[in-house]
């Protein structure tokens, strides 16, 4: 492979990797517009609660949404507005098991007498009886530990039940039951989370290509045998491609590195899962920075399944430099309008080019495969090949001093 050939290949790369940029801001548009976090973790309880007693299973649903949009859990700005347009954005984004425990029991305990005029909800009363039920292999081991208490402060019984009511909520039927099927069900709530997102970047994707008309084909064919624009597009971006070159700096003295700086970007990205956490400090390595995360994760018991979070936080490193020059490609797209991505003329009607007879209707269902694909992948693409431009540059060198 020819430099040129390469430069042609990289130049395509750096477009798709900036048109991704724009359905990845659409994609998270849509998320938060629709509260898609909030609405999966609802389907998981709802989920949870209807699969553990069929006596729950007619009223799973209004559970879920009367947990997640508790005052204590909700994590939305929205948390005190009932009008049903804001009913998606006051769920929570994230709970943890302790906490959705605590929150059934005070669902279950409303205020006595109740409110002036207000009923009991329907759901209370199941809810109330669950609750209460004892899991039958922890019933003697209660009575063992309430004996041995009563012993122990035989003239004060108030606080040897202040001792008890903790293993006795611990020992519910409810309780134990959600603490072996809650990590499962987060697990499938995160993963239609993920599927959902998915979903939304393909049909940007199609929208973009299909909008953009941007041919794949055509678009490649114009990279190499245009030198000037091939050229003007790799100049442009060449920020961009150093940064993707520094992916993995030396550490310095300064604690602040680029690990440092990924940290602080996955706790920003994620404020309620990570709630809680110190100011990341003190590594500068890859590996110190996921043992200084599950540390943190230890010491605040947050849920850390299959090492999650060590894992984004890794995804993270590699894509922190180029974010933070990112806008030096959506400059190159947007204002300098180097890539010239609309044609001109604009077909119209816009569909003229959409007969599947025509190259141009696949070059643009093949721009929309690619740009499917997500922002990160061509991230990691970019980083790649930009890794590999100076070794094609070396060894065309070396063959041409060859020929010479």
């Amino acid at each position: 492979m020819t430099l040129e050939h390469f430069d042609s290949i990289l130049a395509f790369v750096l477009i798709i990797t900036g048109v991704s940029l724009l359905i990845t801001t659409l994609t998270q548009m849509v998320s938060a517009l629709l509260g898609l976090r909030g609405t999966h973790l609802r389907w998981g309880i709802k989920t949870l609660l209807a699969n553990l007693d069929p006596s729950l299973k007619a009223h799973a649903e209004e559970i879920s949404k009367q947990v997640l949009q508790h005052a204590l859990i909700s994590d939305s700005a929205f948390s005190k507005m009932d009008h049903v347009l804001f009913s998606r954005w006051r769920l929570a984004s994230a709970i943890r098991q302790d906490e959705l425990v605590a929150i059934l029991r005070i669902l279950a305990n409303p205020p006595n007498p109740p409110v002036a005029g207000a009923a009991i909800p329907a759901w209370v009363p199941p809810l109330q009886k669950l609750l209460e039920e004892l899991n039958p292999q922890a019933t003697d081991d209660i009575a063992k530990v309430a004996t041995e208490l009563k012993k122990l402060f035989p003239d004060d019984l108030a606080k040897a039940r202040a001792l008890l009511t903790p293993i006795l909520d611990s020992s519910s039927g409810l309780t134990s039951k959600i603490d072996q099927w809650f990590d499962s069900v987060m697990d499938r709530s995160a993963q239609r989370f993920a599927l959902h997102l998915r979903a939304w970047t393909v049909i940007f994707a199609v929208i973009v290509a299909f909008g953009l008309q941007l041919d794949a084909f055509g678009l490649f064919t114009r990279l190499s045998s245009d030198a000037e624009m091939r050229g003007q597009v790799i100049s442009s971006a060449n920020t961009l491609m150093a940064m993707a070159n520094n992916l993995t700096p030396a550490a310095t003295n300064s604690s602040y590195t680029l690990y440092v700086a990924a940290m602080q970007q996955l706790i920003a990205n994620h404020k309620t899962e990570l709630k809680g956490l110190d100011e990341p400090a003190g590594f500068t390595t890859l590996a110190d920075g996921k043992a200084w995360l599950a540390t943190e994760l230890e010491k605040r018991n947050i849920r850390n399944s299959d090492h999650q979070w060590e894992q984004a936080f890794a995804d993270q490193v590699t894509q922190t430099p180029l974010q933070a020059t990112a806008e030096n490609l959506n400059k190159l797209l947007a204002d300098k309008l180097i890539l010239q991505l609309l044609p001109e003329p604009y077909p119209v009607p816009i569909y003229k080019n959409w007969a599947p007879n025509s190259r141009a209707f696949w070059g643009l269902l093949a721009s929309a495969a690619l740009l499917s694909l997500g922002a990160p992948f061509w991230f990691n693409a970019l980083k790649n090949l930009s890794n590999l431009q100076p070794v094609v540059a070396k060894k065309e060198h070396q063959e041409s001093a060859a020929e010479s």
